[in-house]
Formats: C-alpha cells, sequence, structure tokens
C-alpha cells in the first residue's frame, strides 16, 4: 500500500517531468516561430515578385488605370516584405505615365479623325494631366492641339450651318 509519502513524492516526480518536458519544448517553438517568420517572410517576397511582373505585364499591354492599380499593389506587397526601392517605383511611375501621355495623344489624334471632339477633349486633357505629372508639359503644345481641336470643331459646325442653308 501506498502511503502519503509515496502519493507526495509521485506528484511531486510528476510535476517535474511536467516541466521538464515543457522546458524542452519551448525552444521547439521558437525554432517553429522562427520557421514560420522564415516562411512568411518567403511568402511575402514571392507576392512583391509576383505583383512586379504583374505591373510590367500590365505596363506594356493595358491602360493608365490598371497600370495604376498594380503599381500600388506592388509597391503595398513590398514594403510589406522589406524590399520596397523608391526608385524602382519612381522609374515603373514614369514608364507609366509616359505611356499614358503617348497614348493620349494618339488618342486625340484618332478621335480626331473620326471627328469626336468630345473624346479628343477628354484625350487632351489626360495628355496635359500626365504630362504635368511628369513635369514635361509644354503649354505651346498644349494650346496648338487646344486650337486644332478648337478649329475642328468650328468648321464642323460651319459645315452643318452650310449643310442646312442648302437645304431650305
Amino acid at each position: 500500500m501506498a502511503g502519503p509519502f509515496h502519493r507526495v513524492v509521485f506528484i511531486t516526480a510528476s510535476l517535474l517531468a511536467v516541466f521538464v518536458l515543457v522546458s524542452l519544448a519551448s525552444p521547439q517553438d521558437n525554432v517553429e516561430k522562427n520557421l514560420d517568420q522564415n516562411a512568411k517572410q518567403r511568402i511575402l517576397e514571392r507576392e512583391a515578385a509576383d505583383s512586379l511582373v504583374q505591373l510590367k505585364l500590365k505596363l506594356k499591354k493595358e491602360g493608365f488605370f490598371s497600370g495604376r492599380v498594380a503599381l500600388n499593389v506592388w509597391r503595398s506587397t513590398a514594403i510589406d516584405a522589406g524590399m520596397f526601392d523608391q526608385n524602382k517605383f519612381n522609374e515603373l511611375k514614369t514608364q507609366l505615365y509616359e505611356k499614358s501621355i503617348h497614348d493620349s495623344l494618339q488618342c486625340f489624334n484618332e478621335f480626331m479623325l473620326e471627328e469626336n471632339y468630345k473624346d479628343a477633349n477628354v484625350c487632351l486633357q489626360t495628355w496635359r494631366m500626365h504630362s504635368k505629372e511628369l513635369g514635361n508639359y509644354d503649354q505651346a503644345d498644349y494650346e496648338a492641339l487646344k486650337k486644332r481641336l478648337t478649329e475642328a470643331k468650328t468648321a464642323r459646325a460651319s459645315a452643318a450651318k452650310t449643310a442646312k442653308e442648302t437645304q431650305k
């Protein structure tokens, strides 16, 4: 029969065994935490790399707004991963705005040919805003394009008026 002394020894030994096991398990927890942190860091870095690839694709194939969203996503994921480069961001932003300026001028010319002056004006205003954003805005170029638009509108209105008078 086990007496009270044996019970106390058994309980004490059991508690010591639990404390020993807990102390041995805690370094493993730290290792697991470090592994988890390393895994999270690799995931963040992969997300940043993937978003950069997506941004570059959008710069080549899509318009300004999807490119701007992709630029912001890349910036956010790169900051989270601790690998954000302000110079790279500025370079990519410049590429995005240069593409938009080129596309807006092309859009302006196409709408002028189609005599769609309202949309041509939207393209012209986009060209102006994005040129200002990059710091390469030229007021003389803008005035020349605006004059071309105004003259085309006036010529169309004059032709419509003449056609109306001829029908009478």
